[in-house]
């Protein structure tokens, strides 16, 4: 796998690509002399990197013209929820082998009696102990017994394919994991070993254990998909490192997303919250709520102060994760999740028809009723619109997926297709409401930012359902992820243990914290080939009430004092959660700073003017039981400033935007849509 250089993404945004792997199509874009061309194939089930091949040829992108090849993979995401990850061991502290299978007393689903803790990653039989101890300080209370670690090594050998080091308080004090870490690679070299200091060096021994043992668990499967994808694009032609999308928002090199594989878990939602930043900048817009409708989820962000908001620590499957992430929340309903019927009522999702066989008018032998099914037998998406822009999709074979269904439930077709667009609409809407209601935002306050191949065609629904005025359709809206890694910065994170009071903070040692990991973070991107003046460093800080569980990340400036710290904690703690108490003591738990090599931006997009634009023709389309004549526009031939009112539908290849009766949309300058209610 090719290692960074001084030829780290390039300034000049000319050749260069960025592909990203959903569960039903991949999308790639290639920038090239200052024009853009995209691409939509279907993925291929469990062999990701044809489907990058596959995305390569129809692009038609000659790779050894290509400066900067950035991927978004599901590969880490995919292994973790399928469990079909690499068998581990892991060595631990004498007299804490339990702590991880213990783990938190907490329930997620209090009133749930079925729910259970997930399995395991590790065997309990496989959790060996080391006599070496370190105090919470860092000191050493009992010294390392390497040949204790030699005996765990080689009892170790062919048993298991990676081994997670994980040591009391080695977030302070790692040199016993580095020794151990040693010794396991010289005695059996075959194993992947992942040390608890590195993917985590955080507090809480828990979640930093959990961490490491997610991170060894994807290893093995990250590292065999980027090397052998990286050996097919070097075959290809491609002389430039590969460059892969992290959970943070930003790009690393391949043979570092290896070495920090729990960094790669949302590789691809990540993408299209990066490209919404990118156009809430176009409309000067400061709050979306953005929404990412696939064939198989439904991601819902938000884009807060023209920025992302990120999280230090996530759960997926029941695992907690200590990793900077943007904040991303799914949910199994896109345009290939599958209608049923459960306990006598319409249920939609979380089964997924896929890319293979997929919905049924796709043709591959898929017989189950699908969202994409509905909206086609609705005349949502017109009879002659092609699947990827090259397939057609059969609308007979969608009317015959629905009728069983609608037997089942004496319904009639049309009704049963309104049904399930329904039923998924009120999902999504769910959705929304848990990271925007539940936590006290008012989703009014935002304008709802549409992409993904099925996203616009839901969007105004959605907005409807929760009251948000204004709905924007992307340029390119089924390519919108692939654009945000296009945009996105390399990106390192850094975390240093800094737990004290705020009312007894030493600031100048405070300052040393930060310019320690200043220094770490510049030395990381000079090695990746950054210019000096291309690295910008953003410190911030963890900080809680005395007292509370979990913390709040603040930004902190190299001047900042105590006072000014605590007005700002204060001043988040209220906007995120809806109350604050400015009496209450402080405490500073960690240190963090995010290293970023920036680049220029892909060129603006400025659309001409074209007049007012003429419908290329019309079909009828099912609204709330009625069949009404619908006028069909290409969304290539909309110029700047051109209105089309309702009921229409914008095609384009890769996605499909309806603007219901009573709505209209205006075509920006860059080529983003603006959908609003019309007029009275």
């Amino acid at each position: 796998m090719p290692e960074a250089s001084a030829s780290a993404p390039r300034l000049d945004p000319r050749g260069r690509i960025a592909i990203d792997i959903g569960g039903t199509f991949t999308d790639a874009l290639w920038l090239a002399d200052g024009k853009l061309h995209a691409a939509k194939v279907p993925s291929v089930p469990g062999r990701q990197d044809d489907s990058v091949l596959a995305a390569i040829e129809r692009l038609g992108a000659p790779l050894e013209s290509v400066s900067d090849f950035i991927h978004g993979t599901t590969a880490a995401l995919n292994a973790l929820l399928e469990r079909r990850g690499a068998r581990l061991a892991m060595l631990v502290t004498a007299g804490f082998r339990d702590v991880y299978e213990i783990g938190r007393a907490n329930r997620p689903a209090m009133y749930d009696i079925h729910w259970s803790r997930p399995p395991m990653l590790v065997r309990r039989r496989d959790i060996l102990e080391l006599s070496a101890r370190c105090a919470a300080d860092g000191s050493v209370l009992s010294e390392l017994d390497e040949e204790q670690v030699r005996g765990h090594a080689r009892a170790l050998a062919g048993s298991c394919d990676a081994v997670a080091v994980c040591l009391l308080h080695a977030h302070v004090e790692p040199s016993h994991e580095r020794r151990v870490a040693a010794i396991l690679r010289e005695e059996s070299p075959e194993l992947v070993v992942v040390c608890s200091h590195e993917v985590a060096p955080e507090w809480r021994e828990y979640e930093r254990w959990s961490s490491t043992l997610v991170s060894a668990y994807v290893t093995p499967i990250i590292a065999g998909y980027l090397s052998r994808l990286a050996e097919r694009l070097e075959q290809a032609g491609l002389a430039h490192p590969l460059y892969v999308m992290q959970s943070n928002g930003g790009v690393t090199t391949a043979s570092r997303a290896v070495r920090r594989a729990v960094n790669t878990l949302f590789s691809g939602p990540v993408g299209g919250t990066i490209g919404a930043v990118a156009v809430a900048r176009d409309l000067a817009a400061t709050r979306l709520v953005c929404v990412d409708m696939g064939g198989t989820s439904f991601d819902v962000s938000l884009v807060v102060d023209g920025g992302t908001e990120t999280d230090a620590q996530i759960e997926i499957a029941g695992h907690p994760v200590l990793t900077q992430s943007v904040s991303v929340s799914s949910l199994g309903a896109g345009g290939g999740s599958i209608a049923s019927v459960e306990a006598g009522g319409l249920r939609v999702g979380p089964r997924s028809a896929g890319a293979s066989p997929g919905p049924a008018c796709y043709g591959r032998g898929g017989t189950q009723p699908t969202v994409t099914d509905a909206n086609l037998v609705l005349g949502r998406i017109p009879a002659g619109a092609l699947l990827g822009g090259s397939v057609p999709l059969d609308r007979a074979a969608s009317a015959a997926a629905l009728a069983p269904l609608a037997a089942e439930l004496g319904l009639a077709p049309l009704e049963l297709a309104e049904g399930i667009v329904s039923v998924a609409n009120a999902m999504m809407a769910d959705a929304i409401r848990e990271v925007t209601v539940a936590r006290g935002i008012d989703p009014r306050d935002f304008d709802l930012l549409a992409f993904g191949g099925a996203g616009p065609l839901h969007a105004v629904a959605l907005a409807q359902e929760l009251e948000i005025g204004r709905v924007v359709v992307p340029a390119s809206p089924g390519t919108l992820s692939a654009w945000g890694m296009l945009q996105a910065p390399i990106r390192h994170d850094f975390v240093r243990a800094f737990f004290r009071d705020l009312d007894d903070l030493d600031e100048s040692e405070l300052a040393r914290a930060v310019a320690e990991l200043r220094a770490e973070g510049e030395q990381v991107l000079r090695a990746e080939g950054i210019e000096q003046t291309r690295v910008r460093c953003e410190p911030s800080a963890d900080l809680r009430y005395r007292g509370q569980e979990y913390t709040l990340n603040v930004p902190l400036d190299g001047a900042d004092a105590a006072a000014e710290i605590a007005s700002r904690f204060t001043a988040s703690h209220h906007e995120r959660y809806g109350h604050s108490n400015p009496s209450e003591g402080i405490e500073l738990v960690n240190v963090r700073l995010a290293a970023l090599g920036v680049s220029d931006p892909p060129p603006p997009v400025e659309l001409p003017e074209r007049g007012q634009p003429e419908a290329i023709s019309f079909a009828e389309a099912v609204f709330a039981g009625a069949s009404l004549r619908t006028a069909l526009y290409a969304r290539a031939l909309l110029g700047a400033g051109g209105r089309v009112c309702g009921p229409c539908i914008v095609l384009e290849e890769g996605s499909t935007t309806l603007v219901p009766p009573g709505w209209q949309a205006t075509t920006t300058g860059q080529g983003h849509l603006v959908i609003e209610a019309q007029p009275a």
